[in-house]
C-alpha cells in the first residue's frame, strides 16, 4: 500500500530538533481489535528522554516499526487499569530484556499497580528462569501515584490529575510539561473538571470521544452504559470551549455507526479551534509551531 504523508503546520518560528518535544501514537484503538488501531499508547520524547503513556494491544510492534529498542523509555504512566491500557505491558518487559535492555523500567499507576506487576513477575517466573541467571535482566518497578503526584524526570515533568472514568474510582490523565510548553491527556473520562483545569490554553489536548448513531444508542442497553463513561461529542465541545487548546487530537475514539467527519463537523458547530484525529504512527513535533505527520494513508 503506497503511504501518502501530511504535514499541518499551525505556528512558524525556527526551533532546534533537539529542542522539540515530539509525540508519536503508537496505537490509538479501543478494546476491540483493529490492526489499523492497535491498543492505546503514547510515546513522548524530548532530547534523549522517552516516556510512555499507556501501554496498550501491539505497543512493541509499533515501536519496532519506528526503529526504537526500547532503551531510552524507563519511565512509563498507566491512566487506569482496564485491561486495553496495561496489557502490552507484559509484552513490552519482555522484550526489552531480549534487547538487552540495561536499565530497569518504571511502572507509574493507580492502587492496585503493585499488585498487577507482583503477578507479571510470577506468571512469567518460568520463562526468565530459563533465559536469564539471577537478576541479570531488567526489572520492573511499580510505584502507586497515591505516592506521588507529580514526577520530574530528566526533562519532562508529569502532573497525575483524576478524571471522571464513572465507574472507576482510580483513573487519571496526565499533564506532560516541558519548558512553557504543555501536552493534556485526558486518559478515559467522561466530562472532567480536573481534565478543564489542566488543559487551559495548553499547546495540546489529547482527548478521548464517543458517538454514535441515535438507532445503535436507543436500541442496545449497554452500549448507552458505555457511554455514560466516556465523552459524548456535546461534553467535548463544552471541554474545548472551557479549556481553549491550540490542538486538540482525539483519540481512543469509541465510534458506534458515525465516522470521524460526523464528529468533526458536530464539535464544529459549537468550537471554532483546531481539532483533528489521531492515526497509529502519527507524529507531532511541538516546539514554537505545531507539526503533525503522517496524518493518514
Amino acid at each position: 500500500m503506497t503511504k501518502y504523508f501530511f504535514i499541518l503546520i499551525l505556528f512558524f518560528s525556527n526551533v532546534s530538533a533537539n529542542e522539540l518535544l515530539n509525540i508519536t501514537f503508537l496505537g490509538t484503538g479501543t478494546p476491540r481489535p483493529n490492526i489499523n488501531k492497535l491498543g492505546p499508547s503514547v510515546l513522548v520524547k524530548v532530547k534523549n528522554e522517552e516516556i510512555m503513556l499507556d501501554v496498550g494491544r501491539g505497543t512493541t510492534l509499533r515501536l519496532n516499526q519506528i526503529g526504537n529498542n526500547y532503551s531510552k523509555i524507563n519511565n512509563i504512566y498507566i491512566s487506569h487499569l482496564h485491561f486495553d491500557h496495561i496489557v502490552g505491558v507484559p509484552d513490552f518487559w519482555l522484550t526489552s530484556n531480549l534487547w538487552q535492555k540495561k536499565t530497569d523500567t518504571n511502572i507509574f499507576g493507580p492502587v492496585g499497580i503493585k499488585n498487577f506487576c507482583k503477578g507479571l513477575r510470577q506468571s512469567y517466573e518460568k520463562d526468565f528462569e530459563y533465559r536469564y541467571s539471577g537478576n541479570t535482566h531488567s526489572q520492573i518497578i511499580c510505584h502507586n501515584y497515591s505516592e506521588k503526584k507529580i514526577i520530574k524526570n530528566n526533562f519532562l515533568e508529569v502532573k497525575i490529575f483524576k478524571n471522571n472514568h464513572g465507574h472507576i474510582e482510580n483513573s487519571h490523565g496526565f499533564k506532560i510539561i516541558y519548558n512553557n510548553k504543555s501536552i493534556v491527556y485526558s486518559g478515559d473520562t467522561t466530562y472532567s473538571k480536573e481534565v478543564v483545569k489542566n488543559a487551559k490554553n495548553c499547546d495540546i489536548l489529547i482527548h478521548e470521544v464517543i458517538a454514535t448513531s441515535k438507532k445503535m444508542r436507543d436500541n442496545n442497553k449497554k452500549l448507552r452504559s458505555v457511554i455514560s463513561t466516556h465523552t459524548t461529542i456535546s461534553q467535548l465541545s463544552k471541554i474545548l470551549n472551557e479549556s481553549n487548546p491550540k490542538l486538540t487530537i482525539l483519540n481512543h475514539a469509541l465510534l458506534f455507526g458515525v465516522s470521524e467527519k460526523f464528529v468533526l463537523n458536530e464539535i464544529k458547530k459549537s468550537y471554532d479551534g483546531k481539532v483533528i484525529f489521531s492515526k497509529d504512527m502519527m507524529s507531532v513535533d511541538l516546539g514554537d509551531e505545531i507539526n503533525v505527520f503522517n496524518i493518514g494513508n
